[in-house]
């Protein structure tokens, strides 16, 4: 199923414009790896198909939990929902974390992030739950969200008999559209009174870009100076912002009643209340067009009165925490995102 034209950016050679920011260790495994792929037309099965890959020939070895199994929930409403848990060696029950992948809300699965979840289940001793949420355009956005609440409404109400887990000790986190998720789920959770202890995401998606033409429009630096950048630039947020758009009804009254239902969903940074949310961390990367609005986000839940940590890891492209094998970020990025999920959840 080809979408969105037949054109896809290459990810071939770094644009001059990156080369001086950044790391040189990330330029060698690039080159060494990306760089001399020609450019294909995309096909959206296709790359389907490759995406929780697209990045392996970075990525290192992960601990393996005592138990790892696939199980599908029925979530409010009737939708099936596919999820993965980890199981770490400790005795439950166990404080669990909920995993949303990324991939821009069309592309991800399962596979995605599971070395990601390994290293979490292991290294913060706590269950894992990752979710495979519905994807656009065969399910209109935002179903991705909605399905991500009900299986964390789900995990809460049902956890602790199915799963051995403590329900008053939740967090959530993720990657891109996946941090996004996350960040939405404490909002929420916070409504429905489901306590999350903590939301932990990586290079979240906060702004709507569909409201811009090109990068200069965007009020954030980052998106300016890495209009270009290597694995997820300007042109590659585009095509993304248009699967989802483009998954949206046409039809008048249906596409008035769907943005209703979408509201603020579209950009993090309206949210209506912005107060008594959970603890967050929010880690962003120096080479991202996504890193300001991020960054953003974060100091706005700094100036609603929440507790938040946040780091900038410098030099490294969006997806860096996938290359784990060579990128000191990557490892710094997992291992402290497994060490705020530990103390955090076992009131360490």
């Amino acid at each position: 199923m080809a979408t969105n034209g037949t054109k896809h950016e290459a990810l071939q050679p770094i644009h001059p414009s990156m080369l001086d920011r950044l790391d040189p260790v990330f330029v060698k495994l690039y080159n060494d790896n990306v760089a001399n792929v020609p450019m294909q037309p995309i096909n959206l099965d296709v790359l389907r198909t490759k995406y929780s890959v697209l990045y392996s020939y970075g990525t290192g070895p992960a601990p393996e939990p005592a138990r790892i199994y696939n199980k599908t929930i029925k979530i409010e409403g009737g939708a099936s929902i596919d999820i993965r848990v980890y199981e770490p060696a400790s005795e439950g029950p166990w404080p669990v974390h909920i995993d949303y992948h990324g991939g821009g809300w069309g592309l991800g699965d399962l596979d995605t992030e599971a070395h990601i979840c390994k290293h979490i289940c292991v290294k913060a001793n706590v269950l894992v739950i990752d979710v495979a949420y519905r994807l656009v355009p065969e399910f209109p956005f935002p179903t991705a969200i909605e399905d991500s609440f009900g299986a964390l409404q789900y995990i809460h109400k049902n956890g602790r008999d199915e799963f051995n887990i403590k329900p008053e000790s939740i967090s959530v986190g993720g990657v891109s559209a996946g941090g996004n998720i996350a960040l939405v789920m404490a909002h929420l959770a916070r409504d429905a009174k489901i306590t999350l202890k903590l939301v932990c995401v990586g290079t979240p998606v906060i702004d709507d870009l569909g409201q811009y033409k090109n990068a200069s429009e965007s009020p954030f630096k980052s998106m300016q100076e890495n209009e270009f950048a290597p694995t997820l630039n300007w042109q590659r947020l585009s095509w993304f912002d248009k699967l989802k758009s483009e998954s949206i009804p046409k039809d008048p009254a249906e596409n008035q009643a769907a943005r209703k239902r979408i509201g603020w969903y579209l950009n993090l940074l309206k949210a209506p209340n912005m107060h008594d949310l959970a603890k967050t961390v929010v880690y962003t990367a120096g080479c991202d067009p996504l890193r300001d609005e991020g960054e953003r986000y974060a100091n706005m839940l700094v100036e609603n009165g929440n507790e938040v940590t946040f780091k900038r890891f410098p030099g490294v492209p969006h997806p860096f925490m996938h290359m784990d094998k060579d990128l000191w970020q990557a490892s710094q990025f997992i291992d402290m995102t497994s060490r705020e999920i530990r103390l955090t959840l076992h009131d360490v």
